[in-house]
């Protein structure tokens, strides 16, 4: 009887052990053998007892792991998957969102305690670590190709193998901290980020009623509540005798007309909320995310929003230029292309959609409008060639058979200086005669190209290495009167790019006006693509970390 007594005892023990270690959560690290042969079945058959297969990529996932035989590459590595896992906790501060990584998902927040939950625990992590280095990285695909009328150079990085280096050779911190764009403006992006969305979470700034300057400057009330808003950008003003000046300073760094007055763009940029302004300020750390991680040693940036262009010379700004781009209708497009040549006295082929839809209405009214511009048409009458004498009335603009150009000289739509960019959208660098649009505050006014004030300068750069020493060159070129191709000794890098937000080196946030709806459409698809909803896992009733 006592034996039996014994036994019993011991086999209550047993059970109660068994109790207590699966309360516990179980073992900390399950059989590696078990554990592979749960990813490769769950991989392999795509499907998976607690989590939604559809949430990963599978494909990714296979290649990976089929490089490791299925084995998991998280578990008995110590702090690693930590590190991952704090990495995907904090991608909000590039502005990414921490649950497209399932760094919310109940799963990653325990140890496992069955091969099949340690398995689901390596594949869900993985899942996670790679899109993570993707999109940090190179950017979304999906946003990527919103907007046709993008031309970069894709990032040839590949998540899987660099994850794989790093986890092999035990640098997942070096990994992690080279994955975010190494420029310092995307840096000074991500502490203004920091800085909107604290204001934002704080309560924002105070918003003005729709008064004119007039009453702020009568009003004691409406004067206080501005200078309390100006605080927050870098635009204090001590007394209402500085409200002026601080409003000059705030639309300065808003792109606005700097008339110290409150009219309706400047109170509109006023009343935007902080949360907005972040929401901006993470639109375009994204597109940082396309550009190529160095630039040349010399390069032309034209930031189209700003309409401002900057020459860049061993990371040196040696010229800086306003510049006049695309309208909303005819938009500058993002790209990069190499300037091969410059053209001195150069002719202007008339695009067939400006023909169309511009000229040949001024041409049904006044037969006489290409010969007043100097223009001819190439395939037109040979005693005819300005079409003085063409039936104008009787050409439609769905079939307009003429190709028009408009001869080198003066008032040549390109200026007398062309900069040759081969690229797909056909747009380039070039003169104008229009000299007093370059005055305006918002040069939104060409069909695309990108009109520079200072061409003389930068084209004397792109043959010489220097925005003086060409000129003489240029000068004698553009006298002659014929049109002249010069090659470049090397070519000349030309970014367009698209940033609306930007921060000066002394940290003043600069906003400019989304032309061409780029943040709009980025935004909205990035929330349509939020997760529908947070993956669901069976987990035991205790689970500790």
């Amino acid at each position: 009887m006592s034996r039996v007594r014994g036994t019993a005892a011991l086999l209550l023990f047993g059970i109660c052990a068994v109790l207590t270690l699966w309360s516990a959560g179980g073992p900390s690290h399950p059989g590696p053998l078990d554990v592979s042969s749960q990813i490769r079945a769950i991989l392999t058959s795509a499907r998976a007892a607690d989590f939604d297969i559809r949430q990963i990529d599978l494909k990714s996932l296979r290649e990976f792991y089929a490089n490791t035989a299925f084995k998991p590459v998280w578990a008995g590595r110590g702090a690693t998957s930590p590190v991952m896992l704090a990495a995907l906790a904090h991608a909000a501060e590039d502005g990414l969102d921490p649950a497209q990584y399932h760094s919310a998902d109940d799963l990653l927040r325990g140890h496992a305690s069955t091969p099949l939950q340690a398995a689901e625990f390596d594949i869900l992590l993985t899942d996670g670590a790679l899109k993570f280095a993707r999109d940090l990285r190179k950017g979304r695909p999906d946003l990527r190709t919103i907007d046709r009328d993008i031309d970069l150079p894709l990032d040839p990085f590949d998540p899987s193998a660099a994850l794989a280096r790093a986890l092999q050779a035990d640098q997942l911190d070096a990994f992690l901290a080279g994955l975010e764009p190494p420029q310092p403006d995307y840096a000074r992006l991500k502490g203004a980020l920091r800085r909107y969305r604290t204001i934002a979470a704080e309560g924002g700034w105070p918003s003005l009623p729709a008064a004119g300057a007039e009453l702020f400057a009568d009003d004691q009330t409406l004067s206080s509540l501005l200078r309390r808003r100006l605080v927050y950008e870098d635009a204090a003003a001590q007394s209402d005798a500085e409200v002026p000046d601080a409003v000059k300073r705030f639309q300065q760094h808003h792109g606005l007309k700097s008339d110290g007055r409150v009219g309706p763009q400047t109170l509109a940029a006023l009343n935007e909320p902080a949360s907005q302004r972040a929401l901006e300020i993470a639109a375009n750390m994204e597109r940082w995310r396309w550009v190529p991680r160095a630039f040349e040693k010399s390069y032309v940036l034209v930031n189209v929003p700003a309409a401002q262009l900057d020459l860049v010379a061993d990371n040196k700004i040696i010229l800086t230029s306003s510049v006049i781009v695309g309208r909303r209708k005819g938009p500058t497009p993002i790209l990069r292309a190499m300037a091969s040549s410059v053209t001195i006295n150069p002719p202007w082929n008339v695009p067939a959609s400006i023909a169309r839809r511009e000229i040949l209405p001024k041409l049904k009214s006044d037969p006489s409008y290409l010969a007043s511009k100097n223009m001819v048409l190439l395939n037109g009458p040979a005693d005819d060639p300005s079409g003085v004498h063409i039936d104008w009335n009787a050409i439609s603009a769905l079939h307009f058979p003429y190709v028009i150009q408009q001869l080198p000289g003066p008032a040549n739509a390109l200026g007398q200086i062309k900069l040759e960019l081969p690229n797909r959208f056909s747009v380039y660098l070039h003169d104008t005669p229009a000299k007093d649009a370059f005055d305006l505050n918002e040069r939104y006014l060409s069909h695309g190209c990108v009109r520079v004030e200072k061409i003389r300068e930068l084209a004397s750069y792109a043959l010489d290495g220097d925005v003086a020493s060409g000129a003489p060159e240029l000068d004698a070129a553009i006298a002659a009167g014929t049109t002249r191709h010069l090659a470049l000794n090397a070519p000349l890098p030309i970014y367009l790019l698209y940033w609306t937000v930007f921060v000066d080196e002394d940290g003043t946030v600069e906003f400019r006006k989304d032309i061409y709806g780029r943040d709009r459409r980025l935004l909205d698809a990035i929330a349509k693509h939020a997760p529908r909803q947070q993956v669901t896992f069976n987990l035991p009733p205790c689970r500790p970390a």
